[in-house]
């Protein structure tokens, strides 16, 4: 998932006065479209906080949406803190949240709203109202998943609505932070570094002497699979460092594009999934859909992942089938009643595949929950996939003599 940070500028809620509902919902509305929210600030309004609380959050973020101080009020500096960081100005975008506010409302012309990107981060102004937020962010978030490709180097033609070639892998990777200084080396406290080992570096902690150090350090975080605090030496000083390793999760590719795939994928993040669409019909997605991959036979799969397919009707489930069934993928589910599937079966039992390998695919899909609706009946799914995670008897929908039709 592409990491992102939401940055509050206001005065009340930095003193404690008022709620942080804008952030709140920049944070939900990200969070909904498939963006990993990693971190929260809030600065006052000063200019100095916040240009360099965006240095900061850009050396471990794809994106960073900021909230409140975009307006005509004597201390709304965000959009002066935000051009003083940036390498490059996108008004498109600023333009385009600016437009779909004016359809609401004449006061949106009053934003001072700019967009721009800083290294391979894109940063976002957006109003300091809910309501802006929403508008603002709705706006600009079918574009945003390809710009934010662009900045970190991806080439090649436009997507479709929210279409893609191939799933996203967050990389496995090491965070490292500064946590205590001693003495007086080159590196303050909350200096941080996102280091792939035997890739990507972003960040510093101060000099190269530490940086050096700390991808070195990295790599062996990394195969411990533990965090640590490490201390890195100087001639100035030395820094305590604390190591966070990650590794990506196993896959969730759910297959088609239906309401129950959308609930499923806002459930699976939660159980530590990634989770991409796997859709060939472009009529079939909507703006939101995020990610995807048009057959199942372009995916890696590990005895790990899961692959669900979320509409029995759908082109070439028996061939996506039996290319998983051949496959490592350590759990397989069909939405649709026995009656539904049972053609799939037998097709597949023509080509061979015996009932010990049928007996892999799980459909009816799910716990029995008793859910109707599509939120209910991802829940069911999701908590089926949390029991066969820990080898446990749930209640599951196909071990049911009680199947609903």
């Amino acid at each position: 998932m592409t990491r992102a940070a939401v940055v509050t500028v206001s005065d009340g809620v930095s003193q404690g006065t008022r709620e942080d509902r804008s952030g709140d919902q920049a944070e939900a509305i990200l969070a909904e479209a498939g963006f990993d929210v990693t971190e929260r600030r809030v600065v006052p309004d000063e200019r100095v906080g916040i240009e360099a609380v965006l240095r900061e959050l850009a050396s471990a973020n794809a994106l960073i949406v900021t909230t409140g101080g975009t307006g005509f009020g004597p201390r709304d500096v965000t959009p002066e803190a935000t051009r003083a960081v940036i390498d490059r100005e996108a008004p498109g975008l600023a333009e385009l949240m600016r437009t779909a506010g004016l359809a609401h409302t004449p006061m949106a012309s009053l934003s001072r709203a700019v967009v721009g990107s800083l290294g391979s981060a894109l940063i976002v102004n957006l109003p300091g109202s809910t309501k802006g937020v929403t508008e603002s962010l709705e706006a600009v978030l079918p574009v945003l998943p390809h710009a934010v490709e662009l900045l970190a180097g991806a080439t090649g033609a436009h997507p479709g609505v929210h279409s893609t070639t191939s799933a996203p892998v967050a990389p496995t990777r090491v965070e490292a932070k500064a946590v205590r200084v001693i003495g007086d080396p080159p590196c303050r406290v909350g200096n941080a570094m996102t280091i792939v080992p035997g890739g990507e570096v972003r960040g510093t902690l101060g000099c190269a002497e530490f940086d050096a150090a700390a991808v070195e350090a990295a790599g062996e975080v990394l195969a411990s699979g533990e965090p640590q605090t490490r201390t890195l030496h100087h001639e100035l000083g030395d820094i305590e460092v604390f190591f966070e390793p990650h590794r990506p999760g196993p896959l969730l590719a759910i297959v088609s594009a239906t309401d129950v795939a959308r609930a499923l994928r806002r459930h699976a993040p939660a159980l530590g999934y990634r989770t991409v669409l796997v859709e060939s019909r472009d009529e079939r997605l909507a703006p939101g859909d995020g990610d995807r991959v048009v057959a199942i036979g372009d995916l890696a799969r590990t005895d790990a992942d899961a692959v669900v397919f979320t509409d029995h009707d759908a082109p070439g489930v028996t061939e996506g089938l039996a290319g998983l069934l051949r496959s490592p993928v350590g759990f397989l589910g069909v939405m649709g009643s026995r009656r539904h599937v049972a053609h799939y079966v037998d097709e597949l039992r023509a080509q061979g595949f015996t009932d010990d390998d049928l007996a892999r695919i799980r459909s009816p899909l799910g716990l029995d929950l008793g859910g109707r609706a599509p939120e209910e009946i991802a829940i069911s799914i999701a908590a089926g996939l949390v029991a066969h995670a820990h080898g446990r008897d749930g209640g599951w929908l196909d071990r049911s003599a009680d199947e609903p039709g």
